[in-house]
């Protein structure tokens, strides 16, 4: 069984978006890839077998035809309290988990089989995974950039989460950071 991987881009403050849920260009590595980040890219890509995501993560998304050529072409568990009245455009198929985020990971580990289930769209639902116990391993791309009362990625843990260092790659537009986290 793969590992449940968090995965996001964030700011040197640690913030995933702007204050009003602004991209603030964070993501601008990965859809316009150097070299040595296309060499990240496709490694992660290749390992991942489902998406965990919060229902505010979706839709934006979805608003914004963000799935219309999703590069994760894998199933994609939302943790919410409902479905949509329309689903997302694309060809995404989106499973709506009410039951919590601990049903929507154990759902989407047996969706990915062997290979990584990534935790992938959302500070709350990032927080909730890692306060449960169930992440095993946290990728960071550390944008250079500060963003000013923006949504932090790393608070609200309900206590210390102790990690060990196992990878860097740095770039220049973005530094890559890997952790175990340790039990």
């Amino acid at each position: 069984m793969g590992k449940v991987v968090l995965d996001m881009t964030m700011s040197v403050n640690g913030c995933v978006a702007g204050p009003h849920d602004e991209p603030e260009g964070l993501h601008d590595w990965f859809f316009s890839p150097s070299a040595e980040n296309q060499r990240v890219v496709e490694e992660q890509m290749s390992t991942i077998g489902a998406m965990v995501m919060g229902r505010r993560t979706y839709d934006m998304g979805a608003s914004q035809d963000g799935f219309v050529e999703n590069p994760f072409e894998v199933e994609h568990f939302i943790v919410s309290h409902g479905t949509p009245d329309e689903p997302a455009k694309g060809e995404t198929t989106f499973t709506f988990v009410s039951d919590g985020v601990e049903s929507a990971v154990r759902r989407a580990r047996v969706a990915a089989g062997d290979r990584d289930v990534v935790i992938g769209g959302g500070a709350q639902i990032s927080q909730q995974c890692l306060r449960a116990g169930l992440v095993d391993e946290i990728r960071v791309a550390v944008r250079p950039v500060l963003i000013d009362g923006g949504i932090r990625l790393f608070d609200n843990l309900g206590g210390t989460v102790t990690l060990e260092s196992i990878g860097v790659v740095h770039t220049p537009e973005v530094t890559h950071l890997r952790f175990k986290v340790v039990r």
